[in-house]
């Protein structure tokens, strides 16, 4: 090992690092001082650690300030989408205990939506010792939207199942009309549809006419076989001969060729269709043109046709929290069974969170 003087490299190298001069009392070795730039070189260096540790600091703390804000935001949300669910289910409740209510006839009003007759018979009003005769409906008003609860709104709808053509029950002549409205303009490609639908439901192997059973449907890729058994879901159609999804859910134009035959229809078996719910379509289909004139005019004129009562309804409840974004729709189909004290509601369908895309 070299050295300078009697002193080694080593002993000089830990003198600069501890910064400390080296002396020696002995008369003959060298007194070592340092200088300034050294110190400079070593104070910028203590600089530069310190700069670098604060950036790494920040970038701690913003990550961290990130990830506050993000569970914070996240708690946040999941609160109020809880307080909205109960809210739309709170709607749900307020529709059945509507619905269970006794009622001379069920109707869709074009001011009110759904109305309920009042079970007895509103009197005449006399005009004998008033002045001024108020009008008396055969029907109570029900405000369902944005009904305030708490920290939030609630909002439901009624729709009658009843109005509308099922599937499952109905017949070849009222299939072709409903298709024929639909756009389905030749004959044969009604017949084929309808005759189809028809196999699909019924429980033998042989196919109508126009039809198809498995040795149609084992042809498709990839095969499947046909059903024979009652329709649970309206896009289970698009599964049967000659049915596309235009056909089944309308022309994504306005004007396009094909207006869609499943908002008419429903899955559901019901003894008889309510005149006073159904669309102007379906009232076209099934009766003739001037019974449903007869219908639209008395629908027009008091607010229903007849005493007809629906058996099956689907309810759409929405819950919004006051000064949020946050809102929850739930969806349901309800039928109402017996009478008097033993009516009850039996649920068919359930949708926890109906998403609006």
């Amino acid at each position: 090992m070299k050295r300078l003087k009697g002193i080694s490299i080593y002993s000089v190298i830990f003198s600069v690092a501890t910064r400390r001069p080296l002396f020696h009392k002995g008369p003959s070795w060298p007194k070592i001082v340092f200088r300034g730039t050294l110190n400079s070189n070593q104070n910028g260096i203590a600089l530069m650690i310190v700069l670098w540790v604060l950036v790494l600091l920040i970038a701690l703390a913003t990550e961290f300030a990130f990830s506050m804000k993000m569970e914070v935001n996240t708690t946040r949300n999941y609160k109020e989408d809880t307080e909205s669910y109960y809210l739309a289910k709170a709607g749900i409740n307020l529709a059945l205990a509507e619905l269970l209510k006794n009622a001379r006839f069920h109707s869709i009003h074009e001011e009110y939506g759904w109305i309920m007759g009042k079970k007895v018979p509103v009197p005449d009003v006399s005009s004998g010792d008033s002045t001024e005769s108020e009008e008396v409906l055969e029907f109570d008003i029900v405000n369902r939207t944005d009904i305030e609860l708490e920290h939030g709104t609630i909002t439901y709808t009624i729709w009658d199942e009843n109005g509308k053509i099922s599937i499952n029950s109905t017949s070849k002549p009222t299939l072709n009309k409903l298709l024929a409205y639909s756009g389905v303009k030749e004959k044969l490609d009604q017949d084929t549809i309808s005759d189809s639908i028809l196999d699909w439901i019924d429980t033998d192997k042989n196919h109508r006419l126009n039809g198809a059973e498995d040795d149609y449907y084992r042809t498709q890729r990839p095969p499947y076989y046909a059903k024979n058994g009652k329709i649970e879901t309206l896009n289970e159609l698009l599964k049967i001969r000659g049915i596309t999804e235009e056909i089944l859910y309308g022309s994504p134009e306005e004007d396009g060729e094909y207006k869609g035959i499943a908002q008419f229809l429903t899955v559901y078996k019901y003894p008889s269709i309510n005149p006073n719910t159904a669309s102007e379509e379906v009232l076209n289909i099934i009766y003739s043109p001037e019974q449903t004139k007869l219908i639209l005019d008395n629908r027009t004129s008091k607010g229903y046709h007849s005493n007809s009562l629906s058996t099956l309804f689907r309810i759409t409840a929405t819950g919004k929290i006051q000064g949020s974004r946050t809102e929850h729709t739930l969806e349901a189909v309800f039928e109402k069974t017996g009478t008097g004290d033993n009516t009850s509601m039996v649920t068919h369908y359930w949708n926890d969170n109906v998403l609006d895309l």
